[in-house]
């Protein structure tokens, strides 16, 4: 395989910024551990976003906030067949345009939301949370936390929704690889520095929370490893695959 060509085509930003299909993940992220330049390209370019969503010093207006859901609809479109050289020239143009707008999204996601529940209408987004879900989001007992990944699983992300009253978790998964019949993801808190068990996490579960129970209210940050099936006694340091604070 050219991975230079591979590297060049576009299927980096469109993985990164969860554009990719099923089969075209599987693919990137078999490749990825085969030739150590794709991983580098990857963890650069979602270093890059990250790098852009620092530099935003406002949060969206209204405005924004249209143009936002406009591109992503856009995006979603099946793209015409055209010539390798003009796709090259093209991705160039789309990510000019869409890496401070999409780099916005990931930095607002939350923000968004809250946006869409304050007004009490949730509208039509690529995200379609159940109606239940938003409510959960209104109450005031919530505490966002969010999870980003760990070392060499840099690009995954989650966001959890803590309620310190009922000692109950909402989990988003955003970008976070689905796990095999012979693996399970569990979340740890952290208390005094020490793992806490909570429990497995049913990452089946996608576009609506995942919800977990029993969560210790003295927690000050949260580790999520990816365990064998039906998960371990002590978190696997190699396994980590997103950490949190509070």
């Amino acid at each position: 395989m050219d991975i230079q060509k591979y590297i060049s085509s576009g299927i980096i930003e469109s993985y990164v910024m969860g554009l990719c299909n099923e089969a075209e993940e599987k693919e990137l992220e078999a490749l990825r551990i085969q030739y150590p330049e794709l991983n580098s390209a990857i963890l650069s370019f979602e270093l890059e976003m990250e790098k852009n969503m620092l530099r935003q010093s406002t949060l969206p207006d209204e405005a924004t906030d249209n143009k936002i859901l406009t591109l992503i609809d856009d995006l979603k479109k099946p793209a015409a067949v055209i010539p390798i050289q003009e796709k090259k020239n093209n991705w160039r143009y789309i990510l000019s345009i869409a890496a401070s707008v999409l780099l916005l999204i990931s930095a607002g996601f939350n923000y968004y939301l809250y946006q869409q529940t304050k007004n009490n209408k949730p509208a039509e987004t690529t995200v379609s949370l159940p109606l239940s879900d938003y409510e959960i989001m209104k109450k005031p007992s919530i505490t966002p936390v969010a999870m980003y990944g760990y070392g060499y699983h840099a690009i995954c992300r989650c966001t959890m929704f803590w309620d310190k009253v009922t000692g109950k978790a909402y989990i988003m998964i955003h970008h976070l690889p689905k796990s095999s019949a012979a693996k399970s993801y569990q979340l740890w808190a952290m208390i005094d520095g020490k793992p806490v068990n909570v429990g497995i996490i049913d990452d089946e579960i996608r576009g609506r929370f995942i919800e977990m129970t029993n969560l210790p209210s003295s927690a000050t940050a949260f580790t999520v490893t990816l365990e064998k099936a039906g998960g371990a006694l002590t978190p696997t340091e190699s396994e980590i695959y997103l950490t949190g604070k509070i």
